[in-house]
Order: C-alpha cells, then sequence, then structure tokens
C-alpha cells in the first residue's frame, strides 16, 4: 500500500502544527487503528471493504450494516438514508458546539466500523494510549480503515473534510451505531476493554 501519512500533534495546543514525528502503520495498527488500500475507482474500493468486513465477521447482507456516507450533509440530504443523515447531524452539533469554545470534543464508538474512503481527503485525530498523546492520520481515496470500539478519535467538520465520500460497514446496524460523546465514553464498558487490550 501507498506510505500513510500520520504524525504526532504537539502537546501544547497553541503550537504550530507540523510532521517532525511520524507515525507508521505498525504503530496504528497496535492502537487497533488497521489501515489498508486499494487501487481503483468506488467499485473496486467498495469491494475491498465489504471483504475486510466480512472477514471481520460483520453481517453486509443484513439491511442497515452497508451505509454510503457524505460528510457534506446539508448539500447531500437527499442521497442519504434517514439514520445517517441523525448520526452525522449529532456529531456535527456536538464538535460544532466545543469548537466555538475553542476545545475539541472526544468521540467513540461502540460498534465495530469499517471504513472505506472513496473520494476526499479526509484527516482525523486518534489517541495513543501508550503515550498519553494524540496522533493525525490523513486518509486519501482508496483508503479502508477499522474504527476500533472504545478508541478515542476527533473530528473535524472544515471544508476539506467535508469533500469526503464513503461506504460505512457496521458490526451492528446503523441505528444502533453507539457513537460515544465526552464523559460518556470513559463510563462504557467498551473504553475499559479497549484499554485492557492496548496498554
Amino acid at each position: 500500500m501507498a506510505p500513510i501519512r500520520a504524525y504526532y500533534l504537539p502537546t501544547d495546543a497553541t503550537s504550530d502544527i507540523d510532521e517532525s514525528r511520524p507515525v507508521n502503520i505498525e504503530k496504528l495498527s497496535t492502537l487497533g487503528w488497521k489501515i489498508s488500500s486499494v487501487a481503483g475507482g468506488h467499485d473496486e474500493i467498495e469491494q475491498a471493504g465489504l471483504k475486510w468486513a466480512q472477514e471481520l465477521g460483520f453481517p453486509v447482507t443484513q439491511e442497515g450494516c452497508i451505509v454510503p456516507f457524505n460528510f457534506d450533509v446539508e448539500k447531500n440530504v437527499a442521497t442519504m438514508a434517514p439514520e445517517v443523515i441523525t448520526m452525522f447531524a449529532l456529531l456535527m452539533k456536538a464538535v460544532e458546539a466545543e469548537n466555538r469554545k475553542g476545545k475539541q470534543i472526544d468521540l467513540a464508538t461502540a460498534v465495530s466500523a469499517v471504513l472505506a474512503v472513496t473520494s476526499g481527503s479526509p484527516y482525523v485525530d486518534v489517541e495513543d494510549v501508550t503515550a498519553v498523546g494524540w496522533i493525525r492520520i490523513h486518509f486519501n481515496p482508496g483508503m479502508i480503515f477499522c474504527v476500533p470500539t472504545g478508541a478515542k478519535y476527533r473530528a473535524d467538520f472544515n471544508e476539506e473534510n467535508k469533500r469526503t465520500k464513503g461506504i460505512a460497514f457496521f458490526k451492528e446496524t446503523i441505528s444502533n451505531h453507539g457513537m460515544l460523546v465526552k464523559d460518556e465514553i470513559d463510563n462504557h464498558p467498551t473504553r475499559q476493554v479497549y484499554l485492557n487490550a492496548h496498554t
């Protein structure tokens, strides 16, 4: 696969972001963030994501477990499932509320998911529980990644990230996606399971 672009963020939130401390794919894998990539167009990317989800035992034939997504919700309401709109609307509302305070919000999921990026170049910040820091990962079309349950991450719905489209494969239906926000994370059983496995 193509080299991954990931690096530690400065511990001081006021410092400029640089890429002087790169992170390799093996390190991300030890934190539960497993990443792969495939060459080709939308169909090839979707099939690769589907294959990975099947290998993980996801019920890919069940309605609501394979969901196209588009982070620019406002412009694409007509093409998205109601459950997806609700999920992203709540997520964006929480993120933007914290951003207005000059803060970022911790997120996590209680349900395993595989995401395949078909267009756009989004980034996500993930927690390194072994180094007590945060890593920024940049994704490109063709990249497929597994979101580990109980792992903290931070998302930004800026114009760059809003251009992202893809396919999400859920271990349970989208209606049971189990999005966790802020204090909900540390009090959820999946968080302790994650910490036990990765620290």
